[in-house]
């Protein structure tokens, strides 16, 4: 059975173009725009087995405020925060929160969903 990717970021063509990545390599995919409706999405779902974010999401909120949200919430799995703005120590890590510079390019999300869905 695949994983099921939940990507949230507020760019359409961001969104577009890593989720055909993605369900090119056989990932099922759920796209949301911002937190809210990542929250919407996922409510009462436990098959999402990955989390792709933009770190800095609409409405000041950001990618890790997500993740930190839907943990509460029970949805408990890797969180992968993408962005062009930061190095990797600059984001408040958790055992569960990795990092992807932007631009990334098919091999390098791959091989990072990869690890985290397959686990430690």
């Amino acid at each position: 059975m695949a994983t099921t990717v939940l990507l949230v970021d507020d760019q359409p063509e961001v969104l577009e173009v890593t989720a055909y990545m993605l369900e090119d390599a056989g990932y099922n995919v759920l796209c949301a725009n911002d937190s809210e409706q990542a929250r919407e999405m996922v409510a009462g779902r436990r098959d999402i087995g990955v989390i792709i974010t933009d770190l800095h999401l609409p409405h000041g909120t950001s990618g890790i405020d997500m993740g930190l949200a839907l943990r509460r919430e029970g949805l408990v799995c890797p969180l992968l925060v993408v962005s062009g703005a930061l190095a990797p120590e600059q984001i408040d890590q958790h055992a569960w929160v990795s990092y992807l510079s932007k631009p990334f390019g098919r091999e390098a999300l791959l091989q990072k969903i990869t690890a985290l869905a397959c686990g430690p």
